[in-house]
């Protein structure tokens, strides 16, 4: 996908090359050129201060020296001039900008490029003739040429104050080299393992905000994770090539590194060598409990404490079963949890590896997996209100009786159920493992299957401790139809995700159907009614996954979506965080879906405050939403360039944290309320 959009801005800038090679298209109207000089004359100077000034309507975009996966810097050609010896360009620090899923840096709204103007003769007057070339892009590009003038005459003392004052805050915020400061570099190591690149410099007097990779093309250099310790700043950054997969680094290879700051920064040009990047902290133990941790929680959350509670109903009801038998049955349960979150894994190494996008529990994004599982919470369902039994062929019962395959598959079953559960800990936990190499993966999902798991493994191990459960009678048949209850209610919730997939008429027309469906299976069970039901319920699926209205539009423009709170939500547009921020805004983003519980229960016990709404909806706050219900390009890359594979992502920027603030994955009050504080101070 990254790909084909890196095809269609290079072949919307080559179409839009076709501008006039003397003046820049007044048609577009989206951008102007002019030279500034500080000086009204030579008077005898050898380096004249100069500059490129670029202004830009709206949204549209122009480059750094780098501009990342796509773009171009601008440039000039000197041809024609009299009396220039030679021109060096200066880049003040650029900005990263999103154009679809394609980071690029550079410049909006303004910019002036400073220029050092060496003359031949400082005695004799210049006359620059400037063939300036320059790339805009918002959704399309366009290449223009625009031609510049200036003329100094030999002697004109007067000084330009206004173009002075203009150049003076571009040439603050250009970076000096690094020998020319009391830093040092420390290292520039490239682990090929993680396809990681890590810079370590001492001596620095500002904090670093962020850093910029030259050298490589076609090359992304994740924003750096940042960290100080003893005098040193570390910097490390993910690097992807343009498909979005992991890179390779040539051995010895050179690259010029930009490290910026506030206002400037430091740069550098060396080697890189060959490294590997400790995983110190998060430490491997700390991060395997956490994965355990948010396993178990997961045995809680409403999407999986139905298939636990079956489980241990099962128990009660099977008093004939020795402990060896209930034994082997919890073990086989638990094999199904490990066999399933192996799998997840496997599937996300396979997805890793081929540059496909993914994430924790976005299998609830796809109609298909939904009307897949419809039916099977409905046969759950039905069966805890003894409704119908279905007779497969003695062969084959014998088979599964035999094997006890059916204690394996519930395992499986709770697995799938908890996917669109986060669990505290158990976003940290995935984000660390997807991060990583392929074992890394496998281990960490082993330690999420541990953690699940836990409950049966515990019973299987004492399996005399199900004797406290009371004795069978009737609060089984009250429990059973408890439990039935809470799976019908998981099936309007899994009817309701369908909704952002079809067009409301269709969606309706599905639920009523489904309504009519379990209420024949309940009125009047039998083989021939399920058999019946589940040919026009295939039929309906079959037509659903086929309709044009399901199937169109999966990625279309995300929108802030609707709520009944009162906050005042924005469109998810992270392009635009720079810009809040250089207002002196604080910015709240939330992602969030329909498919995800913690996300609900974060909204509903955290977001709906009135206290929190009025902070959110206050002046100086812009409040961003993103829905992942659907799947979405931009949110997925979003999550992926911070570390973050599973939702609710909440994260708040400001003037005071210009690099932003994850929160935690179950929001509180006091954590929402701390983070607005620290981005605004």
């Amino acid at each position: 996908m990254r790909f084909y959009i890196l095809v269609c801005l290079l072949l919307s800038s080559f179409a839009s090359a076709q501008q006039s090679a003397s003046a820049f298209d007044p048609a577009a109207k989206v951008a102007t050129a002019q030279l500034l000089s500080t000086a009204n004359g030579v008077n005898g100077a050898s380096v004249l201060s100069m500059g490129l000034k670029i202004t830009l309507d709206d949204e549209w975009k122009t480059y750094w020296s780098s501009p990342g996966l796509a773009g171009a810097p601008p440039s000039i050609d000197w041809q024609g001039s009299d009396n220039l010896a030679n021109v060096e360009w200066l880049w003040p620090i650029p900005q990263r900008m999103m154009v679809y899923d394609v980071e690029t840096y550079g410049y909006k709204h303004e910019v002036i490029y400073p220029l050092q103007v060496t003359v031949t003769d400082p005695s004799k007057a210049l006359a620059l003739q400037a063939k300036t070339t320059m790339l805009v892009c918002r959704e399309v590009c366009i290449r223009a040429q625009v031609n510049l003038t200036l003329n100094l005459p030999a002697t004109d003392p007067s000084i330009d104050k206004a173009s002075s004052a203009q150049l003076q805050t571009y040439v603050t915020n250009v970076p000096v080299e690094i020998s020319a400061t009391s830093a040092s570099l420390q290292q520039l190591g490239w682990d090929s393992t993680s396809s990681q690149l890590v810079i370590e410099v001492a001596g620095l007097t500002e904090p670093v905000v962020d850093g910029f990779v030259e050298g490589v093309d076609f090359t992304l250099f994740s924003r750096p994770e940042i960290t100080q310790k003893e005098g040193v700043t570390r910097l490390i950054m993910a690097v992807e090539d343009m498909a979005g997969t992991p890179a390779r680094l040539d051995p010895n290879q050179t690259l010029k590194v930009t490290l910026t700051s506030k206002e400037g920064g430091v740069s550098f040009t060396d080697n890189i060598t060959p490294t590997i990047i400790e995983q110190t902290l998060p430490s491997w133990v700390y991060m395997l409990l956490l994965a355990i941790a948010g396993g178990f929680i997961l045995n809680l959350m409403p999407c999986v404490l139905p298939v636990l509670s079956i489980k241990l109903l099962g128990v009660v009801e099977s008093v004939s079963e020795s402990n060896a038998q209930r034994r082997i049955n919890f073990l086989l349960s638990a094999a199904g949890i490990f066999v399933a979150f192996w799998l997840l894994g496997l599937l996300f190494i396979g997805l890793k590896y081929f540059g496909i996008g993914f994430g924790w529990g976005v299998q609830f994004q796809s109609a298909t997996f939904l009307l897949i599982m419809i039916p099977v919470l409905v046969l759950f369902a039905l069966n805890l209100l003894d409704k119908f039994d279905v007779q497969l062929p003695q062969s084959l019962m014998d088979k599964i009786s035999g094997s006890n395959k059916g204690h394996f598959y519930q395992g499986i079953f709770a697995v799938l159920l908890a996917t669109p559960c986060s669990a505290p800990f158990l976003g940290t936990a995935v984000a660390f493992a997807l991060a990583g190499s392929s074992w890394q993966i496998m281990v960490i999902f082993s330690g999420l299957a541990f953690g699940l798991s836990l409950p049966y493994l515990l019973i299987a191990m004492w399996p005399n401790s199900v004797k406290i459960m009371p004795k069978p009678g009737l609060w089984m048949v009250r429990f059973r139809q408890f439990l039935a209850t809470l799976l019908c209610a998981t099936l309007v919730w899994l009817v309701w995700l369908l909704q952002a997939h079809l067009t409301m008429l269709l969606w309706t027309l599905f639920s009523l159907i489904i309504c009519a469906m379990v209420i024949l299976l309940i009125v009047k069970p039998g083989p021939r009614t399920l058999v019946t039901t589940f040919t026009v319920y295939l039929l309906l699926a079959n037509t659903i996954i086929w309709a044009p209205a399901s199937v169109a539009d999966l990625t279309g423009d995300n929108v802030a979506s609707t709520s009944t709170s009162t906050i005042q939500w924005q469109a998810f547009e992270p392009e635009k965080i720079a810009d809040y921020i250089a207002e002196g805004k604080t910015v709240f983003i939330d992602i969030t879906a329909d498919w995800c519980i913690t996300c609900v229960v974060n909204e509903r016990a955290v977001l709906q405050r009135s206290d929190i709404i009025k902070r959110l909806n206050a002046d100086n706050v812009v409040a961003m939403k993103g829905d992942w219900t659907k799947p979405d390009k931009q949110i997925e890359t979003y999550l992926k360039r911070h570390g973050r594979y599973a939702i609710p992502f909440n994260q708040v920027f400001g003037p005071a944290l210009p690099q932003g603030k994850l929160l935690p994955e179950l929001l509180t009050k006091e954590a929402v309320t701390v983070g607005l504080t620290q981005a605004g101070q």
